[in-house]
């Protein structure tokens, strides 16, 4: 299945009423849902997954009293704290950029179960999606929600999925170490592929995030 292929399931999706594109900035001259609008999902879809990540430090002013109050509980140094501070704010800008890299790592395998990847968050509240054939006239549409840990969302973003078919997976426990959720995902895009157990997991995605 190519790109259009896919984009053309995506719109099938919406018009089946399962899932809603990001609605149109105000600024836009385009409705929702008009071909325009499709024009501009499609393109951010495409540049998505050619996109780099870059490791740039945010420009955003630091809490001075937030690391004054560490430096003091830690007893640490001044230059030690800015050292500190530094890094977290590339850390906390890197987060949303590594959730791109997980999902495009899914789909290198996932593509072949028939799984089409929503890059550039053309969906709300969605990453991928899956046309289940039965027959001739009887399908359904399975959708899924990536996270990389179970504490990656607070209570409003997970209330999205109430009511909702939307299946939930995450990649890592925060609370217990060394543990992977893999085996997780693997049931829901194809429990029985050998190659599938082989490639979904820890040790590959990191050898993906370094190449």
């Amino acid at each position: 299945m190519n790109t259009d292929q896919e984009f053309e399931l995506i719109k099938e999706f919406v018009n089946d009423e399962i899932g809603v594109f990001r609605k149109p900035s105000i600024k836009s001259k385009f409705n929702y849902n008009d071909s325009e609008h499709h024009a501009s999902l499609k393109k951010q879809f495409l540049n998505s997954r050619n996109s780099k990540v870059k490791i740039i430090e945010p420009k955003t002013i630091t809490d001075d009293a937030l690391w004054e109050f560490i430096r003091l509980q830690k007893n640490l140094t001044k230059e030690k704290v800015r050292e500190f501070a530094k890094y977290h704010k590339i850390a906390m800008s890197i987060e949303t950029k590594l959730g791109t890299l997980l999902e495009s790592f899914i789909y290198k395998y996932a593509k072949d179960h028939d799984w089409i990847w929503c890059s550039g968050n053309i969906l709300q509240d969605i990453d991928f999606i899956k046309k289940d054939i039965k027959d001739k006239h009887n399908y359904n549409w399975i959708a899924l929600q990536v996270k990389n840990s179970d504490n990656s969302e607070n209570a409003a973003s997970s209330r999205v999925r109430v009511g909702t078919n939307i299946v939930k997976w995450f990649r890592r426990l925060s609370k217990v170490k060394n543990k992977d959720n893999w085996s997780e995902l693997i049931k829901i895009i194809k429990s029985d592929d050998k190659e599938l157990i082989k490639n979904l997991c820890e040790k590959n995605y990191l050898k993906y995030l370094k190449n």
